[in-house]
Parts: C-alpha cells; sequence; structure tokens
C-alpha cells in the first residue's frame, strides 16, 4: 500500500477515536512504520553487500529477510487500513435494549 495514502487515512481516523481504539490504531501504525524502516536499512544493506563491501551481511541472508519484510509488511498495512476501515464506520447510537434509535 502507498505509504502517504495509508498515513492520511491513520490520521483521519485518529482523530475521531480515543482510549483503547486509539491505542490500537498506534500500535498498528508503529509496526507499520518499523517494518517499512527496517525494509529500507535491508534494502541499503543489500546495495553494499551486491556492490562487493566487505563490512556486511551475505547478500543472500539480507534477500531473504528483505523479501519475508516486504511480505510482512503488506500484512500491517492491509490490518492497519481494516482497523482504520473499522473505526471510521458510522456508528448508530444505541439505548438501553440493545437497539438502534
Amino acid at each position: 500500500m502507498n505509504p502517504h495514502l495509508l498515513q492520511e487515512r491513520v490520521a483521519s481516523v485518529s482523530e475521531t477515536v480515543e482510549g483503547t481504539a486509539l491505542s490500537r490504531l498506534a500500535a498498528h501504525k508503529a509496526t507499520a512504520d518499523a517494518c517499512r524502516e527496517r525494509a529500507r536499512e535491508r534494502r541499503g544493506e543489500l546495495d553494499r553487500a551486491l556492490a562487493g563491501a566487505e563490512d556486511t551481511r551475505s547478500a543472500l541472508d539480507l534477500m531473504l529477510e528483505l523479501d519475508a519484510l516486504e511480505r510482512v509488511q503488506d500484512k500491517i498495512d492491509h490490518r492497519l487500513a481494516d482497523l482504520c476501515d473499522s473505526l471510521s464506520e458510522p456508528r448508530t447510537q444505541r439505548y438501553g435494549d440493545a437497539l438502534p434509535a
């Protein structure tokens, strides 16, 4: 998912939620951001390894880690998007009988 569009969705939802929902949203976003940053770092390491730098990990190890991070990133982003959708659904006010107004 496009990180910029995902950020806009999170920002629009975070203005309307509080408490536990806000904590869940923050945790999902922090996880997505950390994964994205880690993948970026591994891409840089991989570039250096493939350029022949001797102070890097094995290019194969880096490729395997990067592949896993990219697959996980997609799942994390979709979970975050789903959470944003669930938090932004219109709420129907309910009364003591648990029936919509």
